[in-house]
């Protein structure tokens, strides 16, 4: 079946897999197959272990889709977070999705060969199993039994049990002792065994490898290490057959451009590869300086100029970063290297069955690269980058290799990103032992509380950043607190970008006991914002940092080696509040604001530059769930009130009743789109207001003017 794409909104329609996939993921249960299929058969679980909406990679600038069903990116089909949106806030997406493929050539009883692979995208071969502890877990470095290369409970083992639910070592606890490893990692476990969600095929029909896969993905805060996220994947053959010549690779399908406001971003693409070494100075553990090089090999894909998505700047690629090696090359290969990239073109491009799919991975030749030219026409292109091969994995083996999403612009800058990337994973020798991924570490961030008031907001925190030693240097180097705060947020992106986010409070370590109130926990630091309006978002983060003892940097301009204070971000804690006053406990002073509502989207008279300084104080910018954006905030309103507005001649316009004055989900006072109850914008004029409640009713008015 050819895979073709058909974008009907912001936020895209997809047909084939992708209609199982939403039918999958909007339904309360579903039904799986109890047939045995190889060692076991896991068919598609519950809602409730497959994860999915609303959840990315969040902390740095790269905001990037997870879900434990093998691949990344949201696939279009969830519209309320980003998918591989950069930089954070910007609203340009660079990633439709992007999954794993593993194949290779098994025999049956009778010695016959069969080729298969198992592929996220386009085919959804990966499945957690039925259990509720099959689901996405979430840490970061410093937080309890996550320390590396630490024996976290004293039972003489080091990072036995891995991060995922279940009791790995036999010792009675669950998750005590694991590598915690950047400023936010996702793990997960899942299968290939499933064979329901293309059982009716005849020429695609999957029969599984039986793989089981541990994916770890993370993500860092700090500048140098912002722009990539580093994936991690352990492959273990649960089945009862040798797969000999393995392939691993990613499918990666981009469609950079603003994707939720200009449907056809997928149609100008470029595809190409880039073999480069960069050579530069860095400094060891000791601070000595040191000279590196590295040998770098990415697929990336970027945005073709003049499209009907603008000029859209920027690159992504994907990298393999690491993977068992062999000398010899008989086992393995020689090096660390990409060995296929190949890019197509949606359509009958796409490959139809296994087969053809393991001719992709493989390319022309078990023992030579091969290597597509880059793309010369802008169209819906994929691309696949695959290593291997790996000349057999037996049963109860595993094969252990490590990827990078990377980002940037201009060019140069992406390729500086990316040998970040690997420098990162690369790593360094800790107390002796060589320790992979090995990123910036700032002290994690306190647990923080947001209490909305009147006029402020209350910024309380706790005290875990100063009781947290680095996680790599065991040492505790905590020098202080910093809260920040996003202003003028309108839901252009899920998050606030950059240039929204202002420093408003630095507390050194000797500051500390003026804002100390002398409680323990949540609460135990406060900090009041009284610069805020009522009714509007503000975003907030309480973050750390240490005294740079930990760290050290070359100075270019001197060649001084300096000691460098690690920073923690605002994207490791930010939450969204809305001040607001207490509910009103009498009538007579409910209010609308604003009023008058100053302006309709809909005029066609204002120009689309100037769209902007034309909105109204609190309103959204339009977005899938909030296609007007527009919004009036009923203030003062009581408990338990039936709001409901009427047109002068006495027409019921929309009505809503509100149990408490705050929209559950947003944690905004009560507010109203400007949308009838018919679903229509409604038009300038006079409109009447009618709030009933325990203390008795009260009309009041409000007036649209375009």
């Amino acid at each position: 079946m050819a895979w073709r794409k058909s974008r009907c909104s912001a936020a895209g329609v997809g047909i084939g897999a992708v209609l199982l996939l939403i039918g999958m993921l909007s339904s309360s249960v579903l039904a799986y197959n109890d047939e045995v299929q190889g060692p076991e058969y896991y068919g598609p679980p519950h809602n409730g272990v497959v994860k999915f909406r609303g959840w990315y990679h969040n902390v740095n600038k790269l905001l990037l889709h997870v879900c434990n069903m093998g691949f990344f990116g949201d696939w279009n089909s969830d519209p309320s977070s980003p998918s591989g949106e950069w930089p954070a806030g910007s609203g340009i997406e660079y990633l439709f999705a992007a999954g794993l493929w593993v194949g290779g050539v098994v025999y049956d009883e009778f010695n016959r060969p069969d080729t298969l692979v198992s592929a996220a995208v386009y085919q959804l071969e990966y499945y957690p199993r039925p259990d509720a502890r099959d689901v996405i877990y979430v840490a970061a470095e410093g937080q309890p039994g996550g320390g590396r290369l630490q024996d976290d409970d004293n039972d003489n083992l080091i990072d036995e049990d891995w991060l995922d639910g279940y009791d790995n070592d036999g010792d009675g606890l669950i998750d005590e002792d694991f590598a915690a490893i950047s400023q936010q990692m996702y793990s997960c476990v899942y299968y290939d065994t499933t064979t329901s969600m293309n059982a009716n095929r005849t020429e695609d029909f999957h029969k599984p490898l039986n793989l089981m896969v541990r994916q770890e993905s993370y993500a860092w805060t700090s500048p140098a290490v912002e722009d990539f996220i580093g994936v991690e994947y352990k492959v273990t053959n649960i089945g009862d057959s040798t797969i000999y010549n393995a392939y691993v690779a990613f499918m990666t399908d981009c469609d950079v451009g603003p994707v939720r406001q200009v449907p056809t971003s997928y149609t100008d693409d470029m595809a190409a590869f880039v073999d480069t070494t960069v050579e530069r100075t860095e400094l060891d553990p000791a601070g000595n300086p040191v000279s590196k090089t590295y040998h770098l090999t990415l697929g990336y894909m970027y945005d073709a100029e003049k499209g009907d998505d603008g000029d859209v700047q920027g690159y992504i690629g994907i990298m393999f970063l690491g993977h068992t090696t062999d000398e010899t090359g008989r086992l393995a290969p020689q090096d660390v290297k990409i060995h296929m990239f190949r890019s197509w073109s949606s359509g009958e491009e796409d490959p139809q069955n296994d087969k053809e799919r393991y001719r992709y991975m493989r390319g022309s030749s078990d023992f030579e690269q091969t290597i597509d030219p880059p793309t010369t026409k802008p169209q819906d292109y994929r691309f696949l980058v695959s290593a291997g091969p790996f000349a057999r994995i037996p049963p109860g083996s595993s094969l252990v290799f490590q990827v990078a999403f990377v980002c940037g612009n201009p060019f140069d800058e992406f390729i500086a990103n990316a040998t970040n990337a690997q420098r990162v994973y690369n790593g360094s020798y800790i107390n002796g032992q060589l320790m992979h991924w090995v990123g910036s570490s700032p002290p994690p961030p306190p647990k923080q509380r947001l209490m909305p008031g009147d006029g402020k907001v209350i910024i309380e925190w706790d005290d875990y950043s100063e009781r947290t030693p680095d996680p790599l240097q065991g040492i505790f180097d905590f020098a202080g607190y910093r809260i920040w705060r996003a202003v003028g947020w309108r839901h252009e992106s899920e998050v606030p970008s950059a240039d929204q986010w202002e420093l408003i409070a630095h507390f050194d370590k000797s500051d500390l006991p003026k804002i100390d109130t002398g409680l323990e926990g949540i609460g135990k630091y406060r900090y009041i914002d009284e610069d805020v309006h009522n009714g509007l978002p503000y975003w907030y983060a309480v973050t750390a940092f240490d005294d740079g003892s930990a760290e050290k940097i070359i100075d270019r301009a001197t060649g001084r080696v300096d000691s460098i204070p690690r920073y923690g971000s605002y994207s490791q804690a930010m939450q969204l509040v809305y001040p607001r006053g207490e509910p009103a406990r009498r009538t007579k002073k409910v209010r609308i604001v604003p009023n008058p509502y100053p302006w309709n989207p809909s005029n066609p008279a204002i120009p689309p530059d100037l769209r902007e300084s034309h909105r109204a104080i609190g309103d959204m910018v339009e977005y899938e769930r909030d296609p007007s954006g527009r919004r009036v905030t009923f203030v003062n309103l009581p408990r338990k009130a039936m709001v409901r507005v009427y047109t002068l001649a006495g027409d019921l316009v929309w009505s809503k009743y509100f149990e408490e004055p705050v929209d559950p989900l947003t944690g905004a006072p009560a507010q109203w789109n400007l949308v009838s109850r018919n679903n229509q914008e409604i038009v300038s004029g006079i409109y009447i207001v009618h709030v009933e409640s325990p203390y008795g009713s009260e009309i009041t008015k409000f007036v649209v003017v375009r």
